[in-house]
């Protein structure tokens, strides 16, 4: 192996944070300032989608958000991935697309209560688990409605939750969705997910957004655990 390669980095997000046992930061590292800035930026990009201010207005923003950039880009952590450990044993990923709370590109996905198991070494158990969402302009595709690429993004996000709070973590090998009719923008969106069960290192998924009551798209996955190098 050439000396200046770098081993890669393990696949997930679970792997890694076996690995750094002992040493992640828990909740209470995640400050308010970081979150508000990662909101602000959500809004931000919303506000970019939709604004009609004349050139003059665009170019000015546009030099004072290169400024920012710049004081945010003068330390950089060595990694993308940060995680955190709650106190009720809980993995966060902050930085992911999906959710990451840190991430500007994530939609606002907020799940609720996520069950937690008292034993992780038990067999995973069947779970099911509640999120909402609210997807703005920044997510739209069809006038008024969401892109099908991020309805597809917070589906492959709650069904890996489910597989997780299960006790049976994966990575993504299939996910088949069904777009039912266009899910909206700008309006509450529930969805629900359940793990419903395992095939050696396969394991099931299945889950749904709503809005107004309404199946607007359903999706099936399945999760390929990931090998342990012992």
């Amino acid at each position: 192996m050439n000396s200046n390669t770098r081993p890669l980095p393990p696949a997930s997000a679970t792997a890694l944070a076996e690995l750094m046992a002992g040493t992640l930061p828990d909740s209470s590292s995640v400050t308010p300032e970081a979150l508000e800035l990662a909101d602000r930026v959500r809004d931000l990009v919303e506000a970019v989608v939709l604004t009609d201010v004349d050139a003059a207005v665009r170019k000015d923003a546009a030099e004072r958000i290169a400024a920012v950039t710049a004081a945010l880009g003068a330390a950089r952590r060595e990694q993308a991935v940060s995680l955190i450990r709650h106190p009720d044993g809980r993995l966060e990923h902050l930085t992911q697309m999906g959710s990451g709370r840190l991430n500007p590109q994530a939609p606002r996905l907020v799940f609720e209560e996520v069950p937690q198991r008292a034993d992780v070494t038990a067999e995973p158990a069947v779970v099911e688990i509640h999120a909402r969402c609210v997807l703005t302009a920044a997510h739209g595709g069809p006038p008024a409605r969401a892109h099908g690429g991020i309805v597809a993004v917070i589906l492959d996000q709650l069904l890996g939750v489910a597989a997780s709070a299960a006790g049976a973590p994966g990575l993504t090998a299939g996910l088949d969705i069904r777009y039912r009719k266009a899910t909206p923008y700008g309006v509450p969106l529930e969805l629900t997910g359940r793990w419903t069960g395992r095939e050696g290192r396969k394991s099931f998924a299945t889950g749904e957004i709503r809005a107004d009551g309404e199946v607007t798209a359903e999706a099936t996955a399945v999760f390929i655990a990931e090998r342990r190098v012992r």
